[in-house]
């Protein structure tokens, strides 16, 4: 079934490319700070059921996702590789864009417009990346951040099937990357929409199989492991790689 753009979101995407400039709110880490130690960032109330989705996932990611991932890595030329994952990411700066203008970052908004317009034109798609070659930035944002940036909570920690850890912040931004900031989701073929859901999940798998064997190691606890990771990476993209010291 072919998935129309909604009006509304239309409307919504012009008014804030219009507006960003004038009403976008100002970076005041400070105020991010407040947020974060006011809220139980590290919460896991389903602590019981996450650890049985988290066994699940690992014995998928064990029997099936690494199998193919490893089968990708081996049948596929480098240079392919590299074309495919040069093409998701560019599909993905129209994200970065609109949760950049957002959070008040402008120039990060005007750097991923630019990386999309160069790649996408004069790069092949997207599968070449001439933007990176010419030293524009790529910055990753998404709308958990988004609305960590707006004042809203972390909320419950969650282990979700295939996907992974999230939270209840992130797992509403989840929802919206996949039925309405991503480009790929606009596909009319189901099948083949679902064939790039796929080559997406192997390709960025295939890209993180020395992982695995660190992973195995890292802790007597796996699961605590993969949890505070979860944390700590979601606090570090929302500071930008900066967060406080006492974090």
């Amino acid at each position: 079934m072919k998935r129309q753009i909604p009006i509304s979101l239309i409307v919504a995407m012009i008014m804030v490319l219009s507006t960003a400039c004038s009403t976008a709110p100002q970076r005041n880490d400070q105020s991010i700070q407040q947020n974060i130690e006011t809220t139980p960032v590290n919460t896991d109330p389903f602590e019981k059921v996450n650890r049985g989705i988290f066994k699940f996932n690992q014995d998928f990611d064990n029997k099936i996702l690494i199998p193919f991932a490893r089968s990708y890595r081996k049948q596929l030329p480098h240079p392919l590789r590299i074309a495919i994952y040069n093409f998701f990411s560019n599909a993905a700066e129209g994200r970065n864009l609109v949760n950049s203008l957002l959070q008040g970052k402008i120039h990060h908004a005007v750097d991923s417009f630019s990386r999309m317009f160069v790649n996408t034109f004069f790069g092949l798609g997207g599968l070449v990346d001439i933007a990176t070659q010419t030293g524009l930035e790529r910055h990753v944002e998404d709308i958990g951040q988004t609305l960590a940036v707006w004042g809203a909570g972390f909320g419950p920690y969650i282990v979700i099937p295939i996907l992974g850890p999230s939270s209840g912040r992130d797992l509403f931004g989840l929802y919206s990357y996949f039925f309405y900031t991503d480009p790929l989701g606009y596909i009319d073929d189901s099948t083949a929409r679902f064939s790039m859901l796929v080559l997406d999940m192997v390709d960025t798998r295939s890209r993180y199989l020395r992982a695995s064997s660190v992973f195995g190691f890292a802790s007597v606890d796996p699961y605590l492991f993969a949890r505070e990771t979860y944390f700590q990476q979601r606090l570090d993209m929302i500071y930008d790689g900066s967060p406080p010291i006492d974090y």
